[in-house]
């Protein structure tokens, strides 16, 4: 796109879309660590608040059910609103109530800190996914996205770790207390840069309306739930099965965790450019290749090469499975049902964390092999979910136009 183009798509004075998808980067960061911050904090928080550990980890528990439950209302709700408002709404409210999590005196404080900061969590995802889409053209949408999805992928690379040292060091208040005063810096930087093309920020979403496009959306967020089951289901239990199954001895989960982390970013940095290049084929093909890494899991008995080779396509998949299923319901949806099809999504790799995670631990007695089994098969059945919604047209190009303001593209 030519210099003469771009600044004929954008407002004088406003920050570049890849300048605002780089400071939407940091929020999702932001805000996956504070999601997953009690996962490394259970031993202080439970000491501290004087409750069982069982209790502590309801508070990651509860933050998955409350985006489920309550995303697609708050984005009927909030539709009139501007969406940068919105979002730095969103952002600020997270940080307000993890903060109050941080300062509770006892346990039904911080648990209420949970739930509030939670439902301003899913709103703020259910937002981002189609604001990014109203700024870049839709050839570079799966990029895009790949972009502002890293954040969650290196919040467990890296930033949670550092939290929980963090937490050893000076204790868990002060750790959570210095993320919400990030997430605050955040939220002003959003209010401040995100312009993007002339009106988006400053426009309330059209209020979202079920179409045609709706059954199709819902059938692809079906598959993803199916695909985000699986993997919860396993790596819920992943230190049984690295021991049990892997043949691993139990100092060697560490080095197994930061294997599949570093594959995890692998995925996440090639999404953008097979969901891009092949946006019916990726799902389902990323969704196939986590059922086969699950599988090697299982077959590799206690061959722990083949055990790592599983481990290896399984965090691949892992990482570039979310930004290409989000790609794919943004693609198959009308412009008229986004703003729903936001949250649709949202809410369904939600349910899909919390029944997988339901699924290992009801089938964890019965043997880790049985767990990676039920993983696969969970798996297989999102690929074949994906498989048929993969042969039909998309709506965002049969429909009209993909964006409602096509910005410049994102840079090479």
């Amino acid at each position: 796109m030519t210099e003469t183009t771009q600044h004929s798509t954008r407002t004088p004075g406003r920050t570049s879309p890849a300048g605002v998808i780089a400071v939407l980067t940091l929020a999702t960061l932001a805000t996956v660590t504070v999601e997953l911050a009690p996962s490394g904090l259970l031993p202080h928080m439970s000491t501290d608040l004087g409750v069982p550990l069982g209790a502590v980890g309801l508070l990651v528990t509860v933050w998955a059910l409350t985006i489920a439950l309550g995303s697609i209302p708050l984005v009927r709700a909030t539709s009139r609103i501007p969406r940068r408002t919105l979002l730095s709404a969103a952002l600020t409210v997270t940080a307000v109530a993890n903060a109050a999590t941080a300062l509770a005196p006892n346990f039904p404080v911080a648990f209420l800190g949970r739930l509030v900061a939670a439902g301003a969590h899913g709103l703020f995802w259910a937002l981002v996914v189609t604001f990014v889409a109203s700024l870049v053209r839709p050839e570079k949408l799966g990029t895009a996205l790949s972009i502002v999805l890293a954040g969650p992928a290196f919040a467990g690379l890296v930033a949670l770790p550092a939290a929980t040292a963090a937490a050893g060091a000076v204790g868990w208040r002060p750790t959570l207390l210095a993320l919400s005063v990030l997430l605050l810096a955040i939220a002003t930087a959003v209010w401040v840069v995100v312009g993007g093309p002339e009106g988006s920020s400053d426009a309330p979403e059209r209020p979202g309306r079920w179409d045609h496009s709706a059954r199709q959306v819902l059938t692809v967020a079906v598959g993803g739930s199916l695909v985000i089951a699986a993997h919860f289901a396993v790596f819920t239990y992943i230190a049984p099965i690295v021991v049990d199954l892997g043949g691993f001895a139990p100092s060697s989960i560490a080095a197994i965790l930061l294997v599949f982390g570093v594959a995890n970013a692998v995925g996440v940095v090639g999404a953008g450019v097979v969901s891009d290049r092949y946006p019916h084929a990726a799902a389902p093909a990323a969704a196939a290749l986590l059922a086969l890494g699950v599988l090697i899991l299982r077959l590799g008995g206690n061959v722990t090469p083949v055990f790592a080779i599983g481990v290896v396509l399984w965090g691949i998949a892992t990482g570039a499975f979310p930004p290409i299923l989000q790609a794919r319901v943004l693609r198959v949806s009308t412009v008229a049902f986004r703003p729903l099809a936001g949250g649709v999504v949202i809410t369904a790799m939600n349910l899909g964390i919390a029944a997988g995670a339901l699924i290992g631990a009801t089938l964890l007695s019965s043997g880790a092999g049985t767990v990676v089994i039920a993983g696969f098969i969970a798996a297989s059945s999102g690929v074949a979910v994906l498989l048929f919604t993969g042969s039909r047209r998309d709506s965002s190009t049969s429909g009209g136009s993909a964006t409602e303001d096509p910005a410049a593209d994102l840079p090479a």
